[in-house]
């Protein structure tokens, strides 16, 4: 029986890159990449831009400028950047084990089962710890280490709610708080969260529609801690199955996140699954096998005039 590699290679793909931007805790991240103009292989270029501010009105004859508007400039400054992250794996199996038909029906779980339980995570945890390393970057004055109680924790968060607020001037509703299950559990039990209450909210992901738990507004996507930390090492090659498991792990000495505070369309997403590339055991010349080789492009940016945006809690 024949079947159209190619064909099902591009279903895969799509499939994969829309099950990133679904089930990844950031893939609302990825809705922010419609600003970003795609050039080629691991190339993009984000456009930024510049105006001048207001200028008085030319009323009557005795002004400067008479009957005029004042004269405003604007300017777009477009800024190239590569995708830093590239990252690969592939899999075999053997022609006896597997025939056309039986290839079809298990490449597809097999890379879903993948991407959920190694690609995902790990662009989780990239993009928080990108943020993180950003908003750190900036020196000590522009995030805050400390430690959370049940006494402090509601105090401290409504804080940076309004500390992000007073920058940016944006509804509490246009934001979003990211923090860890063991965090939202403090907070959950903080001293005066019931009398605030706790309100359910829609949010859009992906073209879904999921409903999360928000506080004064502000939506809170919970996250598994080990996905929160400041950084991580990303292997060149995977471990075995016996022993690390994955691809990459939290860095010696990586601090643990409280939560990120953010403008929701400020951080840049984007992920790109490259063309999964499908041997027959006709064609893979290394041996008797069915190969699939596939590739992730992946990466997040922050215009740095933003950055003053984010509010980061740090643990102590």
């Amino acid at each position: 029986m024949g079947i159209n590699l190619i064909e099902y290679a591009e279903i895969w793909t799509t499939a994969l890159d829309q099950q990133a931007v679904q089930v990844a805790t950031s893939g609302w991240m990825e809705a922010n990449s419609t600003q970003v103009q795609y050039i080629g292989g691991k190339k993009f270029r984000v456009p930024t831009i510049y105006t001048t501010g207001l200028g008085d009105y030319g009323r009557g004859t005795g002004t400067s400028n008479p009957g005029r508007y004042a004269k405003g400039a604007t300017e777009i400054k477009y800024l190239d950047y590569e995708l830093e992250i590239d990252r690969s794996s592939s899999f075999l199996w053997d022609r006896h084990d597997i025939d056309e038909s039986g290839f079809v029906l298990t490449a597809p779980n097999v890379l879903g089962e993948f991407q959920r339980r190694h690609v995902i995570p790990e662009i989780d945890s990239f993009r928080y710890s990108r943020i993180a390393q950003r908003v750190m970057s900036q020196g000590a004055s522009a995030y805050a280490v400390e430690t959370l109680t049940p006494d402090n924790i509601l105090e401290r968060f409504l804080t940076s709610i309004r500390e992000a607020q007073d920058v940016h001037g944006q509804p509490v509703t246009s934001m979003v708080a990211i923090m860890s299950f063991l965090t939202w559990n403090m907070l959950e039990m903080a001293t005066g969260v019931a009398h605030m209450g706790i309100d359910p909210v829609t949010f859009t992901q992906g073209g879904l529609n999921f409903e999360v738990n928000s506080i004064n507004g502000v939506p809170i996507i919970p996250v598994v801690s080990d996905r929160l930390k400041s950084a991580y090492i990303l292997y060149e090659e995977p471990s075995a199955l016996d022993t690390r498991g994955s691809g990459y792990e939290p860095a010696p000495g990586a601090q643990d996140i409280n939560w990120i505070i953010t403008p929701r369309n400020l951080p840049i997403a984007i992920s790109k699954t490259d063309n999964l590339k499908i041997w027959t055991p006709e064609s893979n010349i290394l041996g008797d096998d069915w190969l699939l080789q596939y590739r992730k492009y992946h990466d997040l940016w922050i215009m740095e005039n933003q950055l003053n945006q984010i509010i980061l809690s740090m643990a102590a």
